[in-house]
């Protein structure tokens, strides 16, 4: 019997006897983007390490392995990068565990002072990644309007913008502005949920090379945010968001007040 014990223990798929393969992966930049020469760039990604979990650190290298970056993480991980040479630049991490060093891999390539284009299937949404910073709920009661400052690489149309909202779920308006406070469009809707979707009743046409800002208006705060989020651009097809890109204005209309970096999660719709 204690054998058969010993042979049912052995065999079991537990984590406790989960083998080591600690892995990293990328959020953005995306694959392929053109980035500026020159500007600080957000790098976003997570590490994990199946059931075994344990992950410590992620190493993330741009010159193939001559230098590293270390971040210690258990999973969510961010740096800012600053290219300095034109042409490809290959993006490579590998992740630890206290035992294990996992793989070089090779996460994403994309041009510095470039030009392409990578295609998009149809409509796509700005995805703002998780990094170690917290999304906060946060107690604030005013009204404010909450915006992020965009460009696109393309011609366009926004056609709506995912929210996440914290405590408040009453009334909010979703709006878009150009970058000299002219509202474009804008689309109430009766209650808040979280993860919510708004879609604007005409399209709004966007443009490469202007700055547009998406905003929504809430009358009783109540929104989640993260500080410290936009320290670089970000760069994911077809979207680009500034360094400060999240902006507030107490009281609602045009936002253009800073704080702290601050992401407000708000997730503009594109269609080509």
């Amino acid at each position: 019997m204690a054998v058969l014990l010993l042979a049912l223990v052995l065999l079991s798929p537990t984590p406790a006897f989960a083998a080591d393969n600690p892995r990293a992966t990328l959020s953005s930049p995306s694959e392929g983007v053109s980035v500026p020469l020159n500007e600080p760039l957000l790098v976003i990604g997570d590490a994990y390490n199946g059931e075994a979990g344990g992950v410590i650190q992620v190493d993330v290298t741009t010159d193939d392995g001559a230098t590293w970056t270390s971040i210690d993480t258990q999973s969510y991980w961010s740096l800012v990068i600053t290219p300095t040479t034109p042409g490809p630049l290959t993006i490579k991490a590998r992740a630890h565990t206290a035992s294990t060093v996992g793989p070089v891999q090779s996460l994403r390539t994309i041009h510095v002072s470039g030009t392409t284009l990578p295609p998009l299937p149809g409509e796509t949404f700005l995805m703002l990644p998780r990094t170690q910073q917290p999304v906060v709920k946060d107690i604030d009661d005013q009204a404010v309007e909450l915006g992020l400052r965009i460009t696109v690489d393309r011609p366009g149309s926004l056609v709506g913008v995912h929210l996440r909202h914290g405590n408040y779920t009453g009334p909010v308006t979703a709006r878009v502005w150009s970058s000299n406070g002219t509202l474009l469009a804008e689309q109430a809707v009766p209650g808040a949920v979280y993860g919510q979707r708004v879609t604007f009743n005409t399209p709004v046409p966007v443009a490469p090379g202007n700055e547009y800002v998406v905003s929504y208006y809430t009358p009783s705060g109540g929104y989640v945010s993260t500080e410290n989020y936009f320290t670089g651009n970000l760069v994911q097809t077809p979207f680009r968001t500034p360094v400060n890109a999240g902006v507030y204005r107490y009281g609602g209309g045009f936002p253009t007040d800073t704080w702290n970096s601050s992401n407000y999660w708000l997730m503009p719709i594109f269609q080509p």
